[in-house]
């Protein structure tokens, strides 16, 4: 532990510390900024002349896309979570993974929002599903990075744990995958494959925390 804290310093100047907390703090604000999205059809000018009961029924797709976006973004953050849990130590190829990967989760509320204004067009839910789709691949490749030889990890860390922790980051791409298929059908069908997200997470990930 202390070889790999010491590593850490030589390389990049400050421990993981830093990067958890500038991590939390992306996530805390994607998730803030998709509420704006779901309360988009609650303009003020939308609410002249019409019942009440009317815009909430419109806006219950806007409130689906919130919710299973704000499940994805959670879900995003708990495998951050527990890949750092099994991180010792940084360098620079990790640290600007990490930059990439909240620069895509910090975009997830813009694409989110495309899907939600434009439902029925194929085009507005590929951007949405191709997002998650680069987002989880990006997750794959730093674990990947990480722990190829123990190299940012404790040489002790099982195989197995390793193994599953790989499977674990490719499930929002296989479901991105299965998702692009749909959307061009129908974009309802499309974004409920997202609905697996939490339970198969918290599935697969039960072994290895």
């Amino acid at each position: 532990m202390e070889r790999a804290e010491n590593r850490t310093e030589v390389n990049i100047g400050f421990g993981k510390g830093r990067i958890e907390s500038l991590t939390d703090g992306i996530f805390a604000f994607g998730m803030t900024l998709l509420v704006l999205g779901a309360g988009y059809p609650f303009a003020v000018e939308t609410l002249a002349g019409r019942p009440v009961s009317q815009i909430l029924v419109q806006s219950v797709p806007d409130i689906i896309l919130y919710v299973i976006s704000f499940l994805i973004l959670a879900t995003f953050w708990v495998s951050h979570h527990t890949q750092f849990h099994h991180i010792r130590s940084i360098d620079r190829t990790l640290l600007w993974l990490n930059i990439i990967i909240l620069m895509f989760i910090a975009f997830i509320p813009f694409s989110s929002s495309i899907a939600g204004v434009f439902p029925a067009n194929p085009l507005a839910a590929g951007v949405l599903e191709t997002h998650l789709l680069l987002t989880g691949l990006l997750f794959h490749l730093q674990w990947r990075y990480a722990t190829d030889n123990h190299r940012l990890v404790d040489p002790s860390l099982s195989s197995f744990i390793i193994r599953r922790g790989s499977e674990v980051t490719l499930i929002i791409p296989v479901l991105s995958c299965i998702g692009l298929v749909l959307a061009f059908f129908s974009f309802p069908y499309g974004l409920a494959v997202y609905i697996l997200v939490p339970p198969l997470y918290y599935i697969r990930l039960k072994r290895i925390q």
